[in-house]
């Protein structure tokens, strides 16, 4: 069974010339796609190196105070909380061996990127961490702006 596998597999390779294609079957897109569909579904963004982002319909205030909240409901310990020249704040935390670096950034009035790194010692990262604080500071800030992602001029 594994022999017919392997020469469907590298006939596939040769004709197509796509090694994507044949490796993505081989490796189970289903649950590939499962394991990142989480993350997609919540409507965050992650790169290759772990910092993830999410852009909220909100100005940067409310976002930051929703993120502020979300730190003290979950008992991690803001060690930084400083406004930058740019606009928006740089947020750094701090949870059981773990840091979490935050920035917020301000696209318009309205409409605020965070990006967010959790640190798991020297260079592991911890993109589940991740997912949970940006998941509880949408969640917080729902309760801030009850039409969660509504602009304050939308009727």
């Amino acid at each position: 069974m594994y022999a017919r596998l392997a020469a469907v597999l590298a006939l596939a390779l040769m004709a197509s010339g796509c090694v994507a294609a044949a490796a993505l079957p081989a490796l189970g897109v289903a649950v590939m796609g499962d394991a990142a569909g989480g993350a997609a579904k919540a409507g965050v963004e992650t790169t290759l190196g772990g910092t993830q982002f999410r852009t909220f319909s909100a100005p940067w205030a409310d976002v930051r105070t929703a993120l502020l909240q979300s730190f003290h409901d979950l008992e991690i310990e803001t060690i930084e909380n400083t406004p930058l020249k740019s606009g928006g704040a740089r947020i750094t935390a701090e949870a059981l061996h773990r840091k979490i670096t935050v920035q917020l950034e301000p696209v318009t009035p309205v409409l605020t990127r965070l990006r967010m790194t959790v640190r798991r010692g020297l260079v592991g990262r911890d993109r589940s961490t991740s997912t949970e604080l940006i998941e509880q500071t949408a969640h917080a800030l729902a309760g801030i702006r009850p039409i969660a992602g509504a602009s304050p001029r939308a009727p």
